[in-house]
């Protein structure tokens, strides 16, 4: 993971950890477990398709020539 992708984990961790702070007063443990296993896998898909734009880009595909076709006499 990149500098930037590093940031952005510790960011979200930290709002994750002051989340859970503010719910585990009003909501359920139950549903708390339920709503951070969401973040999770939310973040998770963030920071798969954050990598996935900061890589390069495949090279483009080779260009292929065509045969040229001859011609056959039949008799």
């Amino acid at each position: 993971m990149n500098v930037d992708g590093q940031r952005l984990a510790e960011l979200a961790a930290q709002i994750g950890r002051r989340l859970d702070g503010a719910l585990q007063e009003v909501i359920p443990p139950e549903a708390r477990r339920h709503l951070l296993a969401a973040q999770r896998e939310l973040l998770t898909a963030a920071f798969l398709i954050y990598e996935h734009r900061m890589a390069k880009p495949p090279p483009p595909p080779a260009r292929r020539r065509r045969r040229r076709l001859e011609r056959i006499d039949v008799e």
